[in-house]
């Protein structure tokens, strides 16, 4: 079998940790509560409420992909919580640091960007609630990008609400619409069309790059060699 490079979750990290000791914690203040003779305590309660936030905080947790993204010789796969979605390597065009300039500002995002040869693929592939928790999680990177781009506010309409309709070389109707839109809409601003947030991911930003980068030039090499790393 092919060789593949998981890159894990950031997200996913120590949520079992924190659901076992949150109902250990849980347990032993129920017994001690029950057991004393006192009344429950202001404190008791404090810690109980302590002790159910960290088993919510480990189960949001254990429920986010325990990998974001996972590379292969032909395309990399991109997990989310509300789905995933497959690029092939062949429809990647460039992959790069985001970031937006003009005579008086420049903007570095912290995320990575895909440039696509085409985007209809990348939509055909994509479940529709993926694409509306994209939309709703990248707005504000639209709206940084526009902030430049049209300093005096003179927007277009059309940028600031995308419409559902989508029309080019491929027809996609409703929320894929509306995620063909935003594509074309980031390209535009920032000169790649797939965004992911480093938020994801388990290593630092410019290690991230230049792994992805690395990858695209030579898959099978470069997987190799960071499938060795521990």
């Amino acid at each position: 079998m092919a060789k593949r490079l998981k890159i894990a979750a950031s997200a996913h990290k120590h949520g079992g940790e924190f659901l076992v000791a949150g109902s250990i914690v849980l347990v032993l203040v129920l017994l001690f509560v029950k057991l004393k003779p006192e009344p429950i305590s202001i404190f008791d309660v404090a810690v109980v409420i302590g002790a159910l936030f960290a088993m919510f905080i480990g189960y949001f947790k254990l429920s986010e992909p325990r990998y974001n993204l996972v590379l292969s010789n032909n395309g990399l796969v991109f997990y989310h919580r509300y789905g995933k979605v497959r690029i092939s390597r062949d429809n990647i065009a460039e992959v790069g640091q985001v970031s937006i300039a003009n005579d008086e500002q420049f903007i570095e995002l912290s995320c990575l960007g895909l440039r696509l040869k085409s985007i209809a693929p990348l939509i055909k592939r994509m479940p529709p609630r993926l694409a509306l928790k994209l939309i709703m999680e990248q707005r504000n990177w639209l709206i940084a990008g526009i902030k430049v781009k049209w300093p005096l506010g003179n927007v277009p309409d059309d940028w600031l609400i995308e419409a559902n309709q989508y029309q080019d070389k491929f027809e996609s109707n409703g929320l894929l619409a509306m995620m063909s839109h935003r594509l074309e809409h980031f390209n535009e601003l920032y000169g790649y069309h797939f965004l992911i947030s480093y938020n994801y991911f388990d290593r630092p930003a410019d290690e991230f790059v230049n792994l992805l980068q690395h990858w695209l030039r030579d898959p099978e090499k470069t997987i190799e060699k960071y499938s060795n790393i521990k």
